[in-house]
């Protein structure tokens, strides 16, 4: 096929966002939209192949794939044996465990599915993960091994049929993405079946090229459309974030964006000056390579130094993954795509076959050894098993029930409602409070909304927070039962992820519950700290009570806003952990207090709650015995 500079051009489009979208400019918060640019640009172009080789009757399965290994396999590759030294020396064994599953699904192509089974894409743990954003090759890969079959074997029934069929999929397929991105958002962000129609939009572009030529309109006309194309984009870009459901009937914008500029960036109109601009293209030619490297850069940063990197560390960054895309694209992909390299199909084959066993035994042997374990000293391995053991996943406390009934013989009903924060709440005030308080928890997953808003400020806030990515999981929580719970209570207690900009919108709403509900009316603060595995491993090979930590500059502030609004009656656990700034780190020799810089371990959640007694807050809440 003819070489369209502006497609390269388009690549950088999709890749600068994605990079930058993770490396936190907030600017960018619709930057994953890249990831749908690259799954139009591949359809179109891989179906542009596939339809002039079945036109001339020489379409092998054998050269697709042959062509798709020499594309993606030995740049892939390449960055997962890089990340294999850094990973172990900066991974805990939890954090290595996790990262040699995700080696075995890179080679068998199914990242998608490992990463939506464990968390949200969205997730604060999800940014420190090394190989998370191989889920996307995977859900290519998986198309490509249905597509191409698909079209050959259903090629005698003619184009017409085949097209028919294809608009029939995806339909269904939007129809799905539109329904999983409120009802089953990490599903249907990570999985193919929600996905396809992104390829397939490009596909058309394909067909419909194949059946009448390029596009033939006015050149004023193609400079508007095309213009409009990238305006889509761009839109979704800077006007998209975490709290956009994705992808949903939002993300057509940005794929029809990528349709009329490829079907419109006609030579001489705006929009192919722009993208065939020689710098532009560059960037799109290293695009892949910028890709596999930005995410591991990033994420082992995460670890070893920890998140909320300053402006200059992630500069570096940036530059890093710069460096080594134009590396990977001369030295690896190249000379690989032209034979250079694995000249022969036997070649590249055994080269396919030998990485993927390869990654797959090392990752066979991180998750069966847990990391590696004998790594580290044994007692920090046993302090953090326990921790890993005990899970994010697994905030169940003790003596709580969630959203069922009170114990109507119980002298104290106690409601609390929030996240996986209001769960660290539950597990401290299990250990302290008196046995004839009957406790309720109303819970959600900070993905799928968090706090409680009263009915008539709830749709503004769903309509403005992150949180409406699940809106109607959050309605089916916030429904007339929890209502009802909340009027029965003696005592109701707020406990949630809070941000500064929640806890400005919350305002109102705050002064109004503590208005109609008195002294029975409770907030929680957030505690979030700066929190470094391997600050904690390099101290307890002396003395591991010898480290202590500090809080996230925007913890103290969100605090200090929540404690004005509630007064007497919010709780502040920074109060209660730190002192004049330095926070404890561990409460014995061989238990830490934090599991990641923001739950509770179980031996954490006790100490905290034995703080919070000590303090007098149980019996100001008449919850002690």
């Amino acid at each position: 096929m003819k070489y369209r500079a502006e497609i390269d051009g388009l690549r950088a489009v999709a890749v600068v966002p994605v990079i930058l979208f993770h490396a936190g400019f907030e600017a960018f918060g619709g930057g994953y939209v890249g990831v749908d640019v690259f799954f139009v640009i591949s359809g179109y172009l891989i179906t542009t192949i596939i339809l002039a080789e079945l036109n001339e009757g020489r379409f092998s399965l054998m050269n697709f794939y042959e062509r798709r290994a020499r594309r993606i396999l030995p740049a892939l590759f390449f960055v997962a044996l890089c990340c294999l030294p850094v990973a172990w020396l900066v991974l805990f064994p939890t954090d290595l465990k996790d990262f040699a599953q995700s080696l075995i699904a890179v080679a068998t192509f199914s990242s998608n599915f490992l990463f939506w089974s464990e968390a949200g894409y969205f997730d604060t743990a999800a940014e420190i993960k090394p190989l998370l954003h191989t889920w996307s090759l995977a859900v290519e890969e998986q198309y490509y091994i249905i597509f191409p079959v698909f079209l050959m074997l259903a090629w005698r029934w003619g184009k017409r049929r085949i097209t028919q069929i294809l608009i029939g999929v995806f339909l269904f397929s939007l129809a799905l993405a539109q329904w999983a991105a409120y009802q089953e958002p990490e599903a249907g962000f990570f999985l193919l079946p929600a996905r396809a129609w992104e390829l397939l939009a490009g596909a058309f572009v394909a067909f419909y090229v194949d059946r009448r030529g390029a596009v033939d309109v006015a050149p004023g006309l193609a400079n508007i459309l095309s213009a409009l194309g990238l305006a889509g984009i761009g839109f979704a870009i800077f006007a998209y974030d975490h709290s956009t459901p994705f992808p949903s009937l939002y993300a057509v914008v940005p794929v029809l964006g990528v349709v009329a500029v490829i079907m419109f960036a006609q030579p001489g109109t705006l929009v192919h000056r722009l993208l065939a601009f020689r710098p532009v293209v560059g960037v799109g030619l290293v695009s892949y390579s910028a890709y596999l490297w930005h995410q591991p850069i990033l994420a082992f940063y995460g670890h070893a130094v920890g998140r909320n990197a300053p402006l200059w560390h992630t500069a570096l960054m940036l530059l890093a993954t710069a460096l080594l895309s134009v590396f990977s694209y001369y030295v690896i992909e190249t000379p690989t795509r032209r034979r250079t390299v694995f000249g022969t199909r036997m070649k590249i084959g055994g080269f396919a076959v030998a990485g993927s066993l390869a990654l797959i035994g090392v990752g066979l042997m991180g998750t069966l050894s847990n990391g590696n374990m004998f790594r580290y000293p044994q007692p920090v391995v046993d302090m953090f098993a326990r921790a890993d053991a005990y899970g994010l996943s697994t905030w169940e406390a003790k003596n709580a029930s969630r959203l069922q009934d009170f114990d109507q013989d119980a002298a104290t009903k106690l409601l609390l409602i929030g996240d996986s924060n209001s769960a660290d709440l539950q597990n401290a005030l299990a250990a302290v409070i008196d046995k004839d308080v009957s406790v309720v928890s109303a819970q959600v997953g900070a993905t799928c909304g968090n706090l409680f808003v009263p009915p008539e400020d709830f749709a503004a806030f769903i309509e403005r927070s992150r949180f409406k990515l699940c809106g109607a999981k959050h309605n089916d929580l916030m429904a007339d039962k929890t209502y009802a719970l909340i009027e029965e209570a003696d005592i109701v207690i707020l406990a949630t992820a809070w941000s500064e900009w929640e806890v400005g919108l919350m305002r109102d709403s705050l002064d109004r519950l503590t208005e109609e509900y008195g002294d029975k009316f409770w907030v929680f603060g957030t505690k979030s700290v700066r929190f470094s595995r391997a600050e904690i491993l390099e101290q307890c090979l002396s003395d591991c009570m010898g480290w202590t930590t500090s809080p996230v500059k925007s913890t103290t502030k969100i605090n200090d806003s929540l404690a004005e609004i509630m007064g007497d009656r919010f709780i502040d656990p920074l109060s209660l952990m730190c002192s004049e700034g330095e926070c404890t780190g561990f409460i014995s020799p061989g238990e830490v207090l934090v599991y990641d810089g923001f739950h509770f371990t179980p031996d954490g959640s006790v100490w905290f709650g034995e703080r919070m007694r000590d303090a007098g807050l149980i019996d100001r809440m008449g919850l002690g015995s």
